[in-house]
């Protein structure tokens, strides 16, 4: 489809969910490389029992992060997306898929960043079940 405007989307939306009973997620990845850091953050709309569509964007910072700040960022960047999902397009409150988990590194920020999406009111999935972040942002970040 390509680069869509706002106008755009949400009539797009609107054909798409046909005043259905849907989900909506949004997950963030990025990648670090050479002094950059590309952030890909997904919003995944279900139509249930008829399928799925999905939104990406993705933003380039020249600048490092420790793997602390880069994923409270990418948690950062879903949940100003949620926002927006909510004020903006009128949609439901949308469940935050993290890039994180409780084995591997991430686990030392696990509690720090689902405090904070706990805290502002939203749901959230963790590895293995995020994959609006491991599998849908993912694709965007390399």
């Amino acid at each position: 489809m390509g680069t869509v405007e706002f106008k755009e989307l949400t009539n797009f939306i609107k054909l798409f969910l046909e005043n259905k009973s849907y989900k909506v997620w949004v997950g963030t990845d990025s990648h670090a490389r050479d002094g950059h850091v590309t952030f890909a953050t997904a919003i995944v709309i279900y139509k249930v029992g008829n399928g799925a569509t999905y939104f990406y964007y993705v933003t380039h910072e020249r600048r490092s992060y420790d793997m602390y700040s880069r994923l409270i960022k990418e948690a950062e960047f879903s949940l100003n997306t949620a926002e927006f999902i909510e004020n903006h397009l009128n949609l439901i409150k949308p469940e935050i898929h993290l890039d994180i988990g409780l084995n591997g590194r991430s686990k030392e920020v696990f509690s720090v960043i689902t405090g904070y999406v706990k805290g502002l009111g939203y749901n959230y999935k963790i590895k293995p079940e995020s994959f609006a972040a491991t599998n849908v942002a993912h694709l965007y970040t390399k």
